[in-house]
């Protein structure tokens, strides 16, 4: 059965695609010398987000056309499936205390596809429903706030896709955007006050930042290209993101009021979905061996 995705994650899955093979061909060696692999499956994956203790590293992973959660700990190689459903769940996000997690659970109807966020034990157990807006709504890019009191997310409810925000039991649900264009994968500043987010109010894609009550709007990013998946360092001084500004995509950085950006990565390989661990590491999904695995880097060395 077919299921409908958001044109932002399949521009994801698509980007990816086109440029599975482009390390390989490059002349130059194709892993930096100081990137840590965390992964080696093989396997596509996406959205890694670490647990608030830094200890275990959660993100889902393409295997044909399954998408699941999993996770594997600092310093291990095995990684652990969270659930065995047939159907595609991803996108995972810690509480604050590290013991539960939110994340996108695609329900499937006739040939469509409702995208519902589903909340259960980080140790396993049964997950249960936490938002739905309903036949054919999308729910996604769950984003729990550091101090643990709310969680933001994209939704379709109102057709056009907007960032909302709701206590973490759901409860007290909040419509923070609202504009035409399509507004995604939103992220917490470290104290729980300004949403980062990428926005297609300017014909591409951007990045930029809102309160959490809809007020203080502003523009971070002015590129050519597509500037997306944002995520803002522990010590909130930096943002990192993923852009093709200068051709292929990378992990940049820039500070929080969107000066001085700058390429963190700067590989001819795809770099992707950028995080930060509790420690200030730089975590992303790179092709750079190849095949889509998870790296870190130790303290973003080349962002100077």
């Amino acid at each position: 059965m077919g299921i409908r995705i958001s044109w932002i994650e399949l521009l994801a899955v698509v980007a990816a695609a086109s440029c599975a093979s482009y390390a390989a061909a490059a002349d130059e060696p194709a892993v930096g010398a100081d990137w840590v692999q965390l992964t080696w499956d093989g396997h596509y994956k996406q959205r890694p987000a670490w647990s608030p203790n830094g200890k275990h590293l959660l993100y889902a992973v393409h295997e044909g056309s399954r998408i699941r959660l999993a996770t594997v700990a600092r310093g291990a190689r095995e990684p652990r499936r969270l659930t065995d459903s047939p159907l595609r769940q991803y996108d995972g996000t810690f509480s604050a205390d590290g013991e539960r997690i939110i994340f996108c659970h695609v329900k499937q109807s006739g040939t469509q596809g409702d995208v519902e966020l589903f909340e259960m034990p980080f140790s396993g157990g049964e997950p249960k429903l936490w938002k739905s807006g309903g036949k054919l709504s999308h729910e996604e890019a769950p984003a729990w706030s550091p101090d643990g009191k709310r969680v933001a997310y994209t939704s379709t409810v109102n057709d056009n896709q907007e960032l909302f925000v709701a206590n973490a039991d759901g409860s007290d649900v909040v419509r923070v955007t609202n504009d035409p264009a399509l507004d995604a994968h939103p992220a917490w500043s470290p104290d729980s006050a300004w949403l980062v987010f990428a926005t297609a109010r300017y014909g591409d894609l951007e990045i930029a930042r809102i309160r959490p009550d809809g007020t203080g709007y502003e523009r971070l990013t002015h590129s050519q290209g597509l500037d997306d998946y944002p995520c803002w360092s522990p010590d909130g001084k930096t943002i990192a993101f993923s852009s093709n500004r200068t051709g292929d995509f990378d992990i940049w950085l820039m500070e929080a009021d969107g000066s001085q950006p700058r390429n963190a990565t700067q590989r001819p390989s795809l770099e992707n979905f950028p995080c930060w661990s509790p420690k200030g590491e730089l975590t992303f999904v790179s092709n750079a061996s190849e095949e889509f695995e998870i790296y870190l880097l130790p303290a973003a060395r080349g962002a100077e």
